[in-house]
């Protein structure tokens, strides 16, 4: 008979009963410290300690939701349940439409009815499920993809990549773990705490001027640098 082909050290790992719970552990820990740190940062430095900002509502959510998912870890987790499902879920629909809303008025596209239609497209998705139990998978595509698809538009009319990456990282996150995921409360959500993580990152450094003006005057003077190095050659 063949000989077994012994396990990887990472194979036994991943086997482990508690490796799950770990990683769970350790991306809830990771949105818990960033998201913190970004709802602080943008408070102070960007906002200037103004409340009247849809960024605000964004972080909020994303470090309570964070901070409920510890209650996985307790001994009577399934009490918790609803109320994590709740914040997860808000936290899916309004994130995105929020930071739409606010780079709307950021980079004034327009009027701010505009962005608050940004801001209600997840607030709908978000009532529908508080007042009917149910999460419509029509309501959450909307607030995902419309916003989405204006936040692109935003980026690329401004010449922000950060906004780009921001945008796809929760698109992305939503799409590959999210979008067919019916399950309340069963698994860690660790891939897409990830992917909410580099969001609080990368949206952060979005919204300020001088490193977005950085890259663009990086990006205008690659033509200079380019006919330089040909002219040299």
């Amino acid at each position: 008979m063949p000989s077994r082909r012994p396990e990887g050290f990472l194979e036994k790992i991943k086997q482990h009963p508690k490796f799950s719970f770990i990683v769970a552990g350790v991306s809830y820990t990771l949105l818990t410290i960033v998201s913190a740190i970004a709802l602080l940062v943008y408070f102070t430095q960007i906002a200037e300690n103004s409340f009247w900002h849809w960024q605000l509502v964004a972080y909020t959510l994303m470090l309570a939701n964070a901070l409920c998912g510890f209650t996985e870890f307790l001994s009577d987790e399934e009490s918790f349940c609803p109320l994590r499902n709740l914040l997860d879920y808000f936290q899916l629909v309004l994130v995105l439409p929020c930071y739409a809303a606010e780079m709307w008025m950021k980079y004034e596209m327009g009027p701010p009815e505009i962005a608050a239609a940004h801001a209600g497209l997840g607030i709908l998705a978000a009532l529908v499920f508080v007042f009917g139990i149910c999460r419509r998978q029509d309501l959450t595509d909307l607030a995902i993809f419309v916003n989405g698809f204006s936040l692109l538009c935003m980026a690329l009319l401004n010449v922000n990549p950060f906004t780009l990456l921001a945008t796809l990282a929760v698109v992305g996150g939503y799409c590959v773990y999210r979008r067919q995921d019916y399950q309340c409360c069963m698994a860690p959500q660790d891939k897409y705490n990830i992917a909410m993580v580099l969001f609080a990152v990368i949206s952060l450094a979005s919204f300020d001027d001088f490193t977005a003006q950085s890259f663009q005057d990086a990006m205008s003077a690659l033509p200079s640098v380019a006919s330089f190095t040909t002219a040299e050659e």
